[in-house]
């Protein structure tokens, strides 16, 4: 588990959270923020309330080819990864199990490297601009492609991990290949942080 030391307890300006549901996972941050420190994400988060963001396989991601073989596919040879982008215009709470998810606060600098880390996560083409990717199911946001290659040892949970890094979280991504083995993680820091009174748990959150 994290280092009780190096989690953030001190000026802790923004909330963030971390999400977990069955194999993957994904971060849920404040629009608002996400606008002022973005490059990319400006026109997602503009009139929004909150952007989630998780990062996967291009092919099984996008539902483009949804079975138990292309997944297993996509862990030794994936064509491509991409970032699935969630715009909420109301908070989603209600909609995602409190059990599924934790809060967690982070420092002002925490969260412009966060938003630096997404930012450098979107694959760019040669004018500089996001690549959309077809979604192949509904209701599932707008997905771009990708950097980074997909791989059993790159997977959407070290990719999360690696964002909690860059927050300044004392979490481990190396070989962390399963969503649980990252939540545990995430969810530690975010107990430790409540028994300190500096957030309310996941439960109590309803705006």
């Amino acid at each position: 588990m994290p280092a009780k030391q190096k989690i953030p307890t001190a000026n802790t300006e923004h909330t963030i959270y971390f999400i977990y549901r069955e194999w993957h996972t994904s971060v849920l941050i404040d629009a608002k923020t996400i606008s002022l420190h973005s490059r990319y994400l400006q026109q997602e988060a503009a009139n929004q309330r909150y952007i989630r963001i998780g990062w996967g396989d291009g092919n099984y991601f996008t539902g483009k080819r949804k079975t138990f073989g292309s997944a297993t596919k996509a862990l030794i040879a994936s064509s491509h990864s991409a970032l699935q982008v969630i715009a909420y215009t109301q908070p989603p709470f209600a909609s995602i199990p409190p059990e599924t998810r934790v809060p967690i606060v982070i420092t002002d600098k925490g969260m412009r490297k966060l938003i630096r880390y997404l930012d450098k996560s979107f694959a760019l083409d040669e004018m500089g601009q996001m690549i959309p990717l077809r979604a192949y199911v509904t209701d599932a946001g707008n997905f771009y492609q990708a950097s980074g290659h997909y791989s059993l040892f790159s997977n959407c949970n070290t990719w999360s991990g690696r964002a909690l890094q860059a927050a300044k979280l004392p979490v481990r991504s190396s070989l962390q290949l399963t969503a649980q083995s990252v939540f545990e993680q995430a969810k530690y820091i975010s107990d430790y942080q409540q028994s300190l009174g500096l957030l309310m748990s996941s439960s109590e959150k309803s705006d």
